[in-house]
């Protein structure tokens, strides 16, 4: 296999790293014996920090850049396994809130320490401006393709 270099395209950089995150932090969840993918972590914790809002599966699809469909199956997934519920609003039968159960606050309680172990490991050596520089950087690749 060819050694990567200072010439290889950013997007490949980025999205060897995201494989490598992504397989490091579902090794952690498989270790507590959740049936959890880290995207589903990740929707936990985003449900849970504004368990104040009402979420729909839109705001998933908008917050993590997914496609409906895949937003679909893994919200699906997650009710299917107890993580979650849709709950239709009274306005809209068609819109469907979601709320974490108590299964799934406890998995997301139980993954908490271990995710922000591995962040802390990640960004060991990285000075707060080098992150805010590299927060910014990534911002504008986003802007750059949107």
């Amino acid at each position: 296999m060819g050694e990567k270099n200072e010439e290889s395209p950013l997007g490949f950089e980025i999205r060897t790293l995201s494989n490598q995150i992504n397989r490091r932090i579902n090794q952690m969840i498989a270790e507590e014996e959740e049936n959890l993918t880290a995207h589903q972590c990740w929707v936990l914790k985003f449900l849970i920090q504004n368990q104040e809002r009402e979420i729909f599966q839109k705001d998933i699809e908008l917050f993590f850049s997914i496609r409906r469909s895949t937003a679909n199956h893994m919200l699906q997934s997650m009710e299917k396994n107890g993580y979650l519920d849709r709950i239709s609003v009274p306005e809209d039968g068609r819109m469907k809130r979601l709320v974490c159960t108590e299964k799934g606050w406890q998995a997301y309680r139980r993954m908490e320490e271990r995710l922000s172990r591995f962040a802390r490991m990640l960004e060991a050596g990285i000075s707060r401006e080098e992150i805010q520089g590299f927060r910014r950087m990534l911002q504008r690749m986003n802007d750059n393709i949107l």
